[in-house]
């Protein structure tokens, strides 16, 4: 479980790198809780196929960050804004919002 948080925290930062068959797929599988079985069907692949494309996403996903590191970083900034007083939290928010 705690992996597919990692996945789905992944997906949300680098969905936009991916193609929109990887994303469709992806999103099925891991936000709206389709199966392996039922997305398939519903692309007219075989289940075997939906199973490699995810596989497939989850590796360019751990490449992304490799190189990228947002999640690392917004990690890190998270981790600061709980030790801040509630006044600079206000401050932190706005820049995270930016």
């Amino acid at each position: 479980m705690q992996n597919d948080i990692y996945f789905v925290q992944l997906f949300d930062l680098y969905k936009g790198l991916l193609t929109e068959n990887q994303r469709g797929i992806f999103y099925s599988h891991y936000c709206l809780d389709l199966s392996l079985a039922e997305i398939a069907e519903e692309n007219g692949v075989k289940r075997q196929s939906v199973m490699d494309a995810i596989k497939k996403v989850k590796e360019k996903l751990i490449e992304y960050e490799s190189v990228l590191g947002l999640k690392d970083k917004f990690d890190a900034i998270a981790a600061l804004g709980n030790r801040l007083l509630p006044e600079d939290k206000r401050a932190l928010e706005e820049i995270i919002g930016l």
